[in-house]
């Protein structure tokens, strides 16, 4: 401040020095302001939708609102104020020589410095926890489990708790003018890529944790495969801090043009921020879709129905195609697969009909087919049943 000449006219000079052979440009500069609004607004939208949805399947499950809840919930308010903050100034977000001085001197950018500063932590803090108190309402059964998620819980208080007094002691605005000290904040760059690679390591962590006890289950090998591809998308908040801690090293070792990598870090930490939570409601999302008052719905029915309908006809095509080339091959071997025109005639579907199947066990498929009338058939432990489509659709 006081090494500016008194009358300088501030919106017409450059923020930093440009490198050799590169022009200053305060009109049309290069930025990164779409990129960033771009990305956030997408994030802001796909977990607004698994939030939403783990809101509405703590209202149709009728359990109780849990600890993993509150700071999911916690975390994405947080994230989502920081995201706005970011998406307000990203006319900074450009080469420190293509900002105008008052852009960087205007109290309304200073104070973002500190509030940007003071919520990027907690926000992914609260985010990640809630993964963690998630494993610790539904992997309780072990005591060696319990510790290791209590472990990870009190490692990620301590790695997004101590950020903020950091904040407050090195970037807070001080004196009677309320001007933050940008040589004493730039400091903050330093711990910047240690927290990044705690982070990683967390992670890694988080990602981990769940797989040995999910291998023990005694689940069919489909049901496991799907529980270790819920749990398995953690993997996306690895590789979202992985890419946050290369831009911190970059910020560390690019301190004369700060703005532009620290425009791509906070690109980072929201996609970062908004994974935790993501990954967070994906048991959710699957509870979500199981609740009687979704699986039980008209259109879900009518889709699901019609999914099961193509892989039927799909199957069936195969399998013809397969029996015909193998009692081409072999005169001896005897086909059991049933043409096109059986299956038709069989099925009796009409063009306004379509074909519902049902996994219903033998023992009950005498009831469930006296029970539906005649337009249910039994063939191979699978129940068929016509149903017209005009009907279903007026039940939609």
């Amino acid at each position: 401040m006081d090494q500016i000449p008194p009358g300088t006219d501030l919106t017409k000079t450059p923020a930093g020095d440009a490198p050799m052979g590169v022009e200053s440009n305060l009109i049309d500069p290069p930025s990164l302001a779409m990129p960033t609004i771009v990305v956030t607004t997408v994030m802001i939208i796909l977990a607004s939708i698994f939030v939403s949805i783990r809101l509405s399947s703590i209202f149709f499950s009728g359990r109780r609102t849990a600890w993993d809840d509150y700071t999911c919930f916690i975390g994405f308010v947080l994230i989502t104020v920081f995201a706005g903050l970011v998406m307000a100034f990203t006319n900074v977000a450009r080469h420190v020589w293509d900002i105008p001085l008052s852009y960087l001197l205007a109290p309304s950018y200073l104070r973002f410095i500190f509030a940007q500063n003071i919520l990027q932590a907690p926000a992914v803090g609260f985010a990640k926890s809630s993964i963690l108190l998630l494993y610790l309402r539904i992997f309780t059964v072990k005591p060696s489990m319990r510790y290791a998620i209590y472990a990870g819980l009190m490692f990620t208080t301590i790695l997004y708790g101590v950020h903020v007094p950091l904040v407050i002691g090195f970037c807070s605005p001080r004196g009677t003018s309320k001007i933050i000290d940008f040589a004493s904040c730039a400091k903050l760059t330093v711990w910047g890529p240690v927290q990044g690679f705690l982070a990683m390591l967390l992670d890694v962590y988080i990602f981990i944790l769940p797989f040995p006890v999910i291998s023990q289950l005694k689940l069919p090998r489909g049901k496991r495969l799907g529980v270790y591809v819920l749990f398995g998308t953690a993997i996306c908040g690895i590789l979202a801090s992985t890419l946050a801690e290369v831009y911190r090293f970059k910020q560390w070792f690019h301190r004369a043009d700060l703005n532009w990598h620290e425009a791509k870090l906070f690109i980072c930490i929201i996609v970062e921020g908004y994974i935790a939570i993501i990954v967070g409601s994906m048991p959710a999302l699957a509870a979500f879709f199981r609740s009687p008052a979704v699986s039980n719905s008209s259109l879900f029915r009518y889709i699901r129905s019609h999914i099961s309908t193509r892989i039927f006809h799909t199957g069936q095509t195969n399998a013809s195609a397969k029996a015909s080339k193998t009692s081409g091959s072999s005169g001896t071997k005897r086909s059991y697969t049933r043409t096109n025109s059986e299956t038709e005639s069989n099925t009796h579907l009409r063009d306004d009909q379509y074909l519902e199947l049902n996994d219903v066990p033998i023992s009950n498929a005498n009831a469930y087919s006296h029970a539906n009338g005649p337009n249910c058939d039994i063939e191979e432990g699978i129940i068929k049943k016509s149903v017209a489509i005009k009907q279903s659709e007026q039940s939609l």
